[in-house]
């Protein structure tokens, strides 16, 4: 079976903006710390950062479902971070970065629910894993090649001018939107809503809301990995190869693992992404080479791409169409909410007791989050993409 051109749309716009984001994501963090930021500061501003971009996506998935259409969110959406690279190549301080942060998350939240729901709509359920293996091996891809050409252009441009040049891919993402053609049930005006809670949603959905809402107390700012492999000996160029390779990663076995979500099953892919994530994270407590740090982040790119897609997809087949975009971006707020205190109490207890300490609480919140998941053994009940 085919997937929709939209499908291949829409991976390509996340491709070029993941190329726009991923060319300053890796240097951020090292950015910060030149200006003079202890990990307590940089977990605070990821932490905001993403909270941000969860908060915004219930609104953007809201808007969407009242409207009856996807694409004015994504449009905004996609655009605004592609106007805002000024402002993060001019920092001269932490507070300067925050800002940026935040702004360019609120565009990542308001596209980011009308985008999922619109996958979903554009395939038959049989098909989903495939689809958002597809879209986040595409999105992942531009992620693989953002850090390469920040690794090439940093010699000669240096960090600000690799924030310049990263506003190219940006622009580039939304002059390729401007060709969707949303099908007619994404544009139809979609049924009375119901109440934007979790007690309004099938019990499904809140159950595996409760799960992930556990699992997100785990999930520290990737920037925290790449710090540790610096830690651990790399130097700033090395990091920024190593987030590539696991980024390439990442990208090659999203469609693979989606193909087998839809043969055996989203719910046994979801495990699988909690049990992988504990194990990188173990890892990371006990790592005491490069080699080893390098190598449990490239098995963190297996649990990426096993996740990632199977979560997203696994999440559409627990919410009816009338209140698909609403559901999924209530989810990644309530999820993404506790991002903030995750990341923060991460950088502090590694700011104040040790990097193994940190990592290791996280993979005891990952293993309570997949011990809740198999406890609750029911199938819930399939909606139509």
């Amino acid at each position: 079976m085919k997937l929709s051109p939209l499908v291949y749309l829409l991976g390509t716009v996340s491709f070029l903006m993941d190329v726009a984001s991923e060319m300053v994501y890796p240097l951020l963090p090292l950015f910060l710390a030149s200006l003079g930021a202890g990990t307590g500061t940089i977990g605070l501003v990821e932490g905001v950062a993403e909270a941000t971009a969860s908060l915004f996506k219930v609104v953007g998935g809201r808007l969407s479902d009242r409207m009856g259409a996807r694409k004015p969110l994504l449009l905004l959406g996609y655009g605004l971070p592609g106007l805002l690279r000024p402002l993060l190549a001019l920092a001269t301080g932490p507070g300067q970065v925050l800002l940026y942060r935040f702004l360019d998350r609120v565009g990542k939240g308001l596209r980011t629910a009308p985008r999922d729901a619109l996958l979903a709509e554009s395939v038959p359920q049989e098909a989903l894993g495939r689809a958002y293996g597809l879209h986040r091996g595409m999105d992942t891809l531009g992620a693989t090649v953002g850090p390469l050409l920040a690794f090439l252009l940093l010699p000669h441009l240096g960090v600000r001018g690799v924030f310049w040049a990263s506003a190219v891919p940006a622009l580039l993402a939304l002059l390729v939107l401007l060709g969707l053609r949303e099908g007619r049930r994404a544009s139809s005006r979609p049924t009375p809503l119901p109440p934007l809670r979790p007690s309004a949603m099938p019990p499904a959905y809140r159950r595996f809301l409760l799960v992930s809402s556990v699992f997100a107390l785990a999930l520290s700012s990737n920037a925290f990995l790449l710090l540790r492999l610096k830690d651990l000996g790399l130097s700033e160029g090395e990091v920024t190869l190593a987030y590539t390779a696991y980024n390439l990663l990442y990208a090659l076995l999203s469609y693979p693992l989606g193909s087998l979500a839809d043969r055996i099953g989203l719910r046994r892919v979801v495990a699988l992404g909690f049990a992988l994530y504990a194990l990188v994270y173990l890892g990371f407590a006990w790592a005491y080479s490069p080699f080893l740090g390098v190598a449990f982040l490239l098995l963190y790119a297996l649990y990426s791409a096993a996740f990632e897609g199977a979560s997203r997809a696994y999440l559409a087949t627990l919410v009816p169409q009338e209140a698909k975009a609403s559901a999924i971006g209530l989810y990644h707020t309530v999820v993404g909410i506790l991002l903030l205190p995750a990341s923060l109490l991460f950088g502090l207890l590694w700011e104040h007791g040790s990097a193994p300490l940190a990592f290791a609480a996280g993979a005891g919140l990952a293993l309570l989050a997949l011990f809740l998941f198999l406890l609750d053994g029911k199938k819930p009940p399939a909606y139509p993409g």
